[in-house]
Order: structure tokens, then sequence, then C-alpha cells
């Protein structure tokens, strides 16, 4: 998601930096004359191309997320349930543990 945000704000940099440059350039003119289809050609493709990558990008996520749930709650709802498949396997896996250590005998004086 960072990484989607960072490209969409270099690209509207980006964008900012091409319309500054070209009314730089352009300011001796009259501003009444209209910019060449040639001229905004590279700014709709600075616009265009990373707004369908983000959107290409959003859709893909939102089909994974949307998958993982689905998967996640099949898993929960369906499968065979075998307690004693599980007693018997995990009663020979168990041993008794060696942290729990009897205490000291209590004795006379």
């Amino acid at each position: 998601m960072i990484q989607q945000v960072g490209l969409l704000a270099g690209s509207f940099l980006l964008l900012l930096v091409r319309n500054v440059s070209a009314q730089g350039e352009n300011s001796t003119m009259s501003s009444f004359t209209t910019s060449s289809p040639e001229s905004t050609g590279p700014n709709i493709v600075a616009i265009v191309v990373p707004t369908v990558v983000l959107g290409l990008l959003a859709i893909l996520t939102a089909v994974l997320v949307f998958l993982f749930c689905v998967v996640k709650k099949k898993r929960q709802t369906e499968g065979t349930y075998r307690p004693s498949a599980e007693e018997q396997t995990g009663a020979r896996s168990v041993e008794a543990p060696d942290a729990l250590k009897l205490p000291k005998e209590e004795r006379l004086i």
C-alpha cells in the first residue's frame, strides 16, 4: 500500500514538473494559443499509466484477500473430526515433563 501511494505521488510530481517547465518555455507566447496534441500525449500517459497500474494492483489485492478469507473459512467449517485419532497420536508423542520436580520431603528436626 505504501509503495502504491509513493508511486502515485511520484507520478503526480513528475506531472507538475513537466507542466511548470512547459509554462516557463511558453511564457512569451500568447495565452490563447492551444497546445498541440503531441505535447499533451506524455502528460496524459503520466496520469493514465500509474492510475491503471494502481487500479489493477488494488483489484488484485482485493481478490487475493477475498480468496484468503474464503479458504480460511472453509478450513474452519469443513473436514473430519476424529478425536480418538488425535488422542492416540498425542498419547504416543507426549512424555512426562522433566521440568516438574517433586518438592523435598519434609523432615522432623
